[in-house]
């Protein structure tokens, strides 16, 4: 099936304002008013399906269209299913059906007999309607929603209002704020999200306040190129084709809604795109200038003309296309396992709700798709040693505006940036906590500071009912991994701060990723042969151990921990002469693997020891 687009679309910058340095954010165009538009009237959806008993450990959230034709689905792999959908009128009524119920209760049945959940999805694409809607008819809006969930088999509601003026913010707030309470009310248990901008450029969203009267904010984060689109590209690029500050990708867009609400992870859903699209261009590479005919064409198609004309891979937004010659060069652009499993790995990375797809039934017959989803949303909760600024252990604190988002590097393709002053308490500031595997245990920190820092910065780290503060010249270490030392206690929670205020105006701090090893893991020194390292200078395995300490100027401390983290014995070394330092177990029966560090304050260096029993007669 194609869908052929003819409307020109406004491709509109503005500057966003701030104390650092301005980046652009473009206006994408909504795609579920395009496709709608092109369907109107168009009944065809036809639903079957299979429940395999997976149970999904994410949200998996999808669309599913009333022109969507044959639908195949994989009810397990679907949290929500959003029946696509009632249209609202000026009056706050429903003035177009489009089939429901009666076309999507094969669908709605198959979704809650897996377990999930079915809602419907109420839309309105006009501004002026919109603001009707929001304010004269309020009431009557609200009543008329509630009598969808309380008629039908559905068990929830989501808005999709595209065009909100900025002027209507807060009406909207409102809006959702009694829909919800409404809903608590007479239809309890009942399921509410809203539709969100990948890049809320009118300023007409309060994500924070909208995310904590709903269940998910769906971010449709799939417009970055289409019919409006002078060059060829993908619909969702993870990374790139755009300036390293702009709105260009899905990374950036995650970062803005990380700086704009980031304490609502729980409630973000990244829809992703089950279409592409397909130029003819002025040549046969990447960056390609458009010169006549556009097509969007559903992920079926897609994928097999790209198996006909051979699949390329562009490294640059981490996405596939293909490129053909047919009376001049074509190009088409889509997403497929391979890129969807990418961007799945920054939603679990990123501590996000889930995936979102537009739109459910564009992948035909083919199950690919189907099993990315199972193979990255099933299964034991995927975690790491490390806290990223666009997770939810990472706050960004302070004015939003006062931060700024980069994928111009950093750990996950991203990182934030502030600037610092001169006096006073901190305005901005940052703060990592960690998904510790034990907490009653003691862990290594580093920090990872992208190319741009130039600021001095104290890390303050809370460990143990104390604060140590570790200062770090950001301008000397930019795209290394810095150590900050410990081994910390995490007894009383683990985490580290960084402040605005360094002394000196207007430099810039970056602000990016933390990780955490155990004292049995690698630290920032590593393993070390030099003359002049951290070395054991007794047998290995052992039953007892002599260590050498090198000469330093700085004060120095060796800690012995055994495998679970645990603190056997501690020596404090001043500053000095090479020493060398003896440990013999007091219990035979201690025999294991051990790990010693020393600490320095500028060095981390780790020493892994066998320990082994010299008691040769039985027990």
């Amino acid at each position: 099936m194609e869908i052929l687009f003819n409307t020109a679309l406004l491709f509109i910058m503005v500057a966003a304002g701030g104390p650092a340095a301005p980046h652009s954010i473009t206006p994408l165009p909504s795609m579920h008013a395009l496709d709608e538009s092109m369907h109107a009237g168009e009944l065809t959806l036809s639903v079957s399906g299979e429940n395999r008993g997976a149970v999904l450990n994410r949200t998996v959230f999808g669309f599913l269209p009333y022109w969507g034709g044959d639908t195949w689905l994989r009810y397990d792999l679907i949290s929500v299913l959003a029946c696509f959908g009632v249209e609202m009128g000026a009056q706050g009524t429903i003035t177009s059906w489009h089939g429901f119920p009666s076309l999507f209760e094969t669908a709605v049945d198959s979704i809650q007999a897996a377990g999930g959940t079915a809602v419907v999805t109420v839309t309105c694409f006009s501004s002026a309607t919109i603001h009707s809607i929001l304010t004269t008819y309020r009431e009557t809006a609200l009543a008329s929603l509630l009598d969808l969930v309380t008629d039908h088999s559905v068990t929830g509601i989501c808005i999709d209002f595209e065009g909100v003026s900025s002027s209507d913010r807060d009406a909207l707030v409102a809006f959702i704020s009694d829909l919800r309470s409404l809903l608590d009310s007479q239809a309890p248990g009942s399921h509410l999200s809203i539709c969100t901008p990948a890049v809320d450029w009118n300023g007409a969203f309060d994500y924070s306040t909208l995310a904590e009267n709903c269940d998910a904010l769906f971010m449709m984060c799939y417009p970055f190129h289409g019919s409006w689109s002078a060059v060829a590209g993908p619909c969702c690029p993870l990374i790139g084709w755009g300036s390293p500050e702009s709105s260009s990708n899905m990374t950036w867009c995650m970062g803005d809604y990380a700086i704009n609400a980031g304490e609502n992870h729980d409630r973000i859903v990244v829809g992703l795109p089950y279409y592409g699209h397909r130029w003819e261009t002025e040549d046969n590479g990447t960056h390609s200038a458009v010169t006549g005919n556009y097509t969007t064409l559903l992920y079926a198609t897609l994928a097999a003309e790209a198996e006909a004309h051979g699949r390329l891979w562009d490294t640059e937004s981490l996405t596939p296309w293909y490129v053909y010659w047919y009376s001049g060069w074509n190009q088409g652009w889509y997403d497929d396992e391979e890129s969807l499993g990418l961007k799945y790995d920054m939603i679990r990375q990123a501590d996000l709700q889930g995936a979102g797809i537009w739109a459910l039934g564009y992948d035909g017959s083919r199950e690919e798709l189907w099993d990315e989803l199972e193979d990255s949303f099933t299964g034991p909760v995927w975690t790491d040693s490390l806290t990223d600024n666009l997770e939810s252990r990472f706050t960004a604190m302070g004015p939003a505006e006062y931060w700024r988002n980069s994928t111009a590097g950093g750990i996950y393709y991203s990182y934030f940036y502030t600037y610092s002053i001169a006096t006073g308490p901190d305005v901005s500031s940052a703060q990592w906590t960690f998904e510790l595997p034990d907490s009653s245990s003691c862990y290594l920190l580093e920090a990872y500071l992208p190319e741009g820092g130039a600021a001095d910065v104290d890390y303050r780290i809370h460990h143990g009912g104390g604060i140590d503060t570790v200062s770090v010249d950001q301008g000397d270490h930019g795209g290394q991994w810095v150590s900050l030392g410990g081994p910390y206690w995490a007894s009383n929670g683990l985490s580290v701060i960084i402040g605005d205020c360094t002394g000196s105006a207007g430099e810039r701090i970056v602000a990016d990723a933390i990780r955490f090893a155990p004292p049995t893991g690698i630290g920032h020194g590593g393993e070390s042969s030099t003359a002049q390292s951290f070395r054991l200078i007794s047998p290995n395995p052992g039953h007892s151990f002599t260590l050498l300490v090198p000469a330093s100027d700085d004060a120095r401390k060796v800690l012995l921990f055994d495998m679970a983290g645990r603190a056997v014995r501690e020596w404090h070394l001043p500053l000095g002469d090479e020493v060398s330092i003896q440990w013999i177990p007091d219990d035979d029966r201690c025999t294991g693997v051990y790990s010693a560090i020393l600490l320095t304050d500028n060095e981390v260096f780790r020493l892994g020891l066998v320990l082994i029993s010299s008691y040769s007669g039985s027990r």
